[in-house]
């Protein structure tokens, strides 16, 4: 049989021998495989050591032949504190008045020297293993009871017979339901049912207990004052060891509370859809004459921007008319210079003078013109840029209101095309003031502009 060295390593040995060379030696050998070994020279040391360390010692090894106090008489001794701390002898004898004696004494194991090592430690492997499962379900006992006792305290737990007659109530069912345990014993599981509850419930959960099923749902019981309480139930068979149903145990959480908050829910949020409805209805009329309001005000806004732009077409085509003019006059004044000769030259001198003074006022009047064009159309853009503004921070606190009183996916597209209409306006106006520069002379737009 393997070791299981990990397991081993769990326990504690105490080992007595009185052959020094043999207890130095196994000890030692033993250290390596135990967490702890207590070692003894003879029974008396051994009763000391166990009595010092019996808290700790889960095995004891001992021989049987010792002076002072052998084997028997020192586990004679330890049984009257443990009567469970497995043991086993170890002699060089094998007298059946000793062997019997042990077996009174509940001795697990009985080996003959010399010791075999191998077989010594397959032994103490089957006891710790033993010792080590005896722990596991202790501790599962412990848990398994606290368990009991949490479901006891929070939940309502129901015993029945085979006959689903009650045997059992805890405290807190009680509690909730107002009746004793006494007034419950005997009675029929479905005495608990409320009477508005469906039967068909009951028949179904009945069918899966005596079937050896598992039944789970909602039961609504009756309390001893005739009001009801509705619980979250799961009823299971309970079994005997041949698999045959002996009863039935019920666990419930008592929802009514639950129950009862869920419909405040419901009502409140039926209450504030109701309100939500009749405030938009109510946002709906404000929010169209908002929008009409929008409408005129951006109508209105158009028309003086068709305005603006017939002035400034108008400005445009002055200059161009001016410009023309200027175009002319220069050409005249070329071939006159190229067909004139001397003694032309002092009669057209006067004339020339004359006309480069009106080529200077006409260039003078346009200059102005364009000075005042300039002007017009600046005083134009600021004025429709504080428009634009207005209008954009109009639309603004409008989208706000709208977006306050209902996020309606239609209107915000509404919104968003005036305003990038109102941005496309305005880019119209830069590009008109640009074609106005782009058209006039240059020499012209230099001395304007520098």
């Amino acid at each position: 049989m393997s070791i299981d060295k990990n397991l081993l390593k769990k326990f504690t040995l105490l080992y007595v021998e009185d052959d020094d060379v043999i207890r130095v030696e196994l000890s030692q050998l033993l250290s390596n495989f135990f967490s702890m070994v207590h070692v003894a020279k003879n029974g008396k040391d051994g009763l000391r050591t166990y009595l010092e360390n019996q808290d700790e010692i889960d095995l004891i090894l001992t021989d049987l032949n010792m002076p002072e106090l052998n084997g028997i008489e020192m586990i004679k001794k330890i049984r009257s504190f443990d009567n469970k701390i497995p043991i086993i002898f170890a002699t060089a004898h094998s007298d059946s008045e000793f062997l019997a004696e042990a077996i009174k004494l509940r001795v697990q194991e009985y080996i003959v020297k010399p010791i075999d090592v191998r077989y010594l430690l397959s032994l103490c492997n089957d006891i710790v293993n033993n010792l080590y499962q005896e722990f596991l379900l202790k501790q599962q006992r412990e848990e398994l009871e606290k368990y009991k006792e949490i479901i006891n305290s929070n939940n309502i737990v129901i015993k029945t017979d085979t006959h689903l007659n009650i045997t059992y109530v805890n405290e807190l069912f009680c509690e909730i339901s107002g009746f004793n345990s006494d007034e419950l014993i005997g009675k029929e599981l479905k005495y608990l049912k409320y009477k508005d509850m469906a039967s068909d419930i009951y028949t179904t959960l009945y069918a899966n207990i005596l079937n050896n099923k598992p039944w789970q749902g909602k039961l609504k019981n009756i309390k001893k004052d005739g009001t009801a309480f509705t619980t979250d139930a799961f009823v299971i068979p309970t079994l005997d060891e041949t698999g045959d149903m002996i009863g039935a145990i019920s666990i419930q959480r008592d929802i009514t509370k639950e129950l009862k908050k869920k419909r405040e829910l419901v009502l409140a949020l039926m209450k504030e859809k109701s309100d939500i409805f009749i405030r938009s209805k109510e946002g709906n009329l404000e929010q169209n004459q908002v929008i009409n309001d929008l409408k005129h005000k951006l109508e209105k806004a158009q028309i003086e921007e068709t305005q603006s732009l017939k002035i400034i077409d108008k400005y445009i085509y002055s200059n161009e008319k001016f410009r023309l003019e200027n175009k002319n006059l220069k050409t005249e004044l070329g071939l006159y210079k190229k067909n004139s000769d001397e003694n032309l030259a002092f009669k057209f001198s006067k004339e020339n003078s004359d006309l480069r003074l009106e080529n200077k006022k006409t260039k003078d009047k346009l200059a102005q013109l364009q000075i005042d064009s300039e002007k017009t159309i600046s005083q134009q853009r600021v004025n429709y840029e504080t428009k634009i503004g207005e209008l954009s921070d109009k639309i603004n606190e409008l989208t706000e209101k709208i977006e306050t009183i209902q996020t309606d996916e239609t209107l915000l597209q509404k919104l968003e095309y005036w305003k990038e209409k109102a941005k496309q306006e305005t880019i119209k106006i830069e590009n008109l003031e640009k074609q106005i520069i782009a058209h006039g002379d240059k020499n012209f737009m230099n001395k304007i502009f520098g």
